[in-house]
């Protein structure tokens, strides 16, 4: 921890609620208007912050909603092809994350977030036709200089074994907290292609994701919460990147992936993806990538991709 930074203290004793069935995301966005009303953004200055864990079993993925987030998302994938790209693992989460940042749980205002991040190590196939158990629990809280800083583990089970992981870091700015001037250029990586952002890739991602966040559907409804343009998702930017990198290293289990949302994407955009391949060890291969707006180079996003070799 820097001087700027401290962990907010969380009980060691993990609260479980088990449910039954994946929460109803248009209930859910109501629910979070009227948590928002009854929230500050801001720590309790007493105590400790309840950690929480939201349990849900079996959970089946959608062929259709999959075929349609391969789609939306620019994968090669046949049709008859049962494998479960795992970034849309991460989607199946967004309703526990909503259930959860507007439960009793989570002490702040649940309108302030904004995702600054997505890891996740993908460990072995998941098929349209599994069943999976999905646990999302706080991982931890910070205070920063920017803002206090929330990290949940998202967790994906078969047969009691892991086969996914990830962690979703979240921002809540506070008053008082920094804002950066501007965001410091570095230089862009080799370009290999650019991408194209249309109007209504927010809708199209929504669609299939079931993050419906006023921000990303319209100009309308961003302008309603204070942005001037809608945003696409970051993590469409995160499942457009790989579906792109796929061709340069091809994304089979088990492979990790650590992506930093940088400046938002405005629709319509034109897009540069840059990225290369690092020597990292003699059992992995790395690709470090940035997506960049095509004129300026400011940057959107950064992460990387690490794959590990099968032991023979």
């Amino acid at each position: 921890m820097t001087p700027e930074t401290q962990l907010i203290p969380l009980t060691k004793r993990i609260h479980s609620v088990h449910l039954t069935r994946l929460p109803v995301m248009p209930a859910m966005f109501f629910k979070l208007l009227i948590s928002a009303m009854g929230k500050q953004t801001r720590i309790p200055d007493h105590g400790r912050v309840a950690k929480g864990q939201l349990c849900l079993p079996n959970v089946t993925p959608d062929p259709i909603r999959v075929q349609q987030y391969r789609r939306v998302c620019g994968f090669v994938h046949a049709p008859e092809d049962p494998t479960v790209p795992p970034g849309y693992l991460q989607t199946l989460f967004i309703g526990l994350l909503a259930r959860y940042i507007t439960s009793d749980f989570f002490p702040i205002n649940p309108m302030g977030l904004i995702q600054t991040g997505q890891q996740f190590e993908s460990r072995c196939p998941v098929l349209t036709r599994d069943s999976l158990d999905l646990f999302c629990t706080l991982q931890d809280m910070t205070r920063t200089a920017k803002g206090i800083s929330t990290r949940f583990l998202l967790q994906v089970y078969r047969d009691k074994n892991p086969v996914w992981q990830g962690i979703a870091t979240y921002l809540t700015r506070i008053p008082g907290s920094k804002r950066t001037s501007k965001t410091v250029q570095d230089a862009p990586l080799p370009a290999k292609m650019t991408l194209a952002v249309p109007p209504g890739t927010g809708r199209r991602y929504a669609r299939v994701s079931g993050d419906y966040n006023p921000h990303h559907l319209s100009d309308v409804t961003a302008r309603l919460i204070g942005f001037n343009q809608a945003m696409v998702h970051g993590m469409w930017s995160m499942a457009r990147t790989l579906a792109c990198l796929e061709k340069a290293m091809p994304l089979v289990p088990p492979f990790s992936v650590d992506a930093a949302f940088k400046l938002p994407v405005f629709m319509p955009a034109t897009l540069q993806l840059g990225y290369k391949q690092v020597v990292h060890g003699h059992k992995t291969r790395r690709i470090i990538f940035d997506l960049r707006d095509a004129a300026t180079f400011r940057p959107h996003l950064k992460g990387r991709v690490t794959g590990f070799e099968k032991e023979h």
